[in-house]
């Protein structure tokens, strides 16, 4: 997997710029606009475009084009990252996929604007003249939408990252820093706000704290109460396999799953390497527990433990490569959680 954002860099570098002359006439968009899916993800964005609607049928490609882009991208760019669990990979794929891919972008994004003259004033509909150049016009605003692509990917990953991140932007430094250009008034790029709605003769809720380390007890399945026989079958699957004692009681493997502190942890009966490969698979790989925020293995390591009774180290445990002869086993059993 890469961290290159192809689509976008195409946009802006390469066959997609909207203003070479292959991209000029406005109707061969409108099938290519009719053809391009809407891009779906389970991902929770922290952030959002407040933007312009397009306009002709080049703008509406585009739109969409970058709008889907950016969704795929943030989701794909958090995967990668978070997939391989080491300080040392997390650091490096973070500095280069912020500091060194999408901060050169934007320096030369915020350079074409001044150079071809992609102001936002062409796309202001308070301050646009229609004496402009509709050509320019479609540009200027497949551009300036990039260019808020851009950001909101940079924020997105660094949002998701943020307490590996020492210098953390704000949507302001991205004009004064890196695209040389005024604040603009109205504000294009928006952090969500998220609205409590609290319901009626009910005593006011304290507002939670964010979770701490010490406050993940262990994992929480997402259909935890939908779909309970699923972990029955996911249990009988990693006993049949030896992957946990015989012995284990379905409650107390329940237990693990449901976000409760443990107080009878789980007998682990394979191999250090099957161990990481079963965390991996579902947490890293399928999702199928809440976000822990980058702490799964230690997590892990309280809800299980070794046949002689110790616990596994965290630090050693995310090390481990997947098994040869028994990956597939493990993929089928997690396979029952889907």
């Amino acid at each position: 997997m890469s961290n290159q954002t192809k689509i976008l860099d195409d946009i802006l570098y390469q066959g997609l710029r909207p203003w070479s002359e292959k991209n000029s006439v406005d109707e061969k968009f409108a099938p290519k606009f009719r053809a391009l899916k809407e891009a779906s993800t389970d991902y929770p964005f922290r952030y959002e475009i407040k933007f312009e609607r397009p306009f002709d049928n080049k703008t509406k490609y585009y739109s969409k084009l970058i709008l889907n882009t950016l969704k795929t991208d943030v989701e794909r760019l958090y995967n990668l990252i978070s997939e391989d669990d080491t300080e040392n990979l997390i650091r490096y794929w973070l500095d280069d996929t912020l500091n060194k891919r999408l901060k050169t972008r934007l320096k030369d994004i915020g350079k074409l604007i001044k150079e071809k003259d992609f102001d936002l004033t062409y796309i202001d509909p308070k301050k646009a003249s229609i004496e402009f150049d509709q050509a320019h016009k479609a540009n200027t605003y497949i551009i300036q939408l990039l260019k808020l692509a851009y950001m909101q990917l940079y924020l997105e990953i660094q949002d998701a990252f943020s307490t590996w991140i020492d210098d953390k932007l704000v949507i302001e430094d991205f004009y004064t820093q890196l695209l040389l250009e005024p604040i603009p008034q109205k504000p294009l790029l928006t952090e969500i706000q998220i609205i409590e709605v609290e319901a009626k003769n009910e005593p006011t809720k304290k507002p939670q704290p964010e979770p701490t380390v010490n406050s993940f007890h262990s994992f929480t399945y997402k259909q935890f109460s939908t779909s309970p026989d699923k972990l029955t079958d996911l249990c009988d699957s990693l006993k049949k396999n030896n992957f946990i004692s015989k012995e284990t009681q379905l409650s107390n493997f329940r237990k693990i799953f449901s976000g409760d502190e443990i107080k009878t942890p789980i007998v682990w009966t394979g191999n250090v390497s099957e161990f990481y490969y079963f965390i991996k698979l579902l947490y890293t790989k399928h999702k199928l527990v809440a976000d822990l925020k980058q702490n799964q293995w230690k997590v892990a390591c309280k809800c299980f433990i070794k046949t002689d009774g110790s616990f596994f180290e965290h630090e050693g445990l995310r090390k481990n490569q997947a098994p040869k002869s028994t990956s597939h086993l493990l993929e089928s059993a997690i396979s029952l959680l889907k």
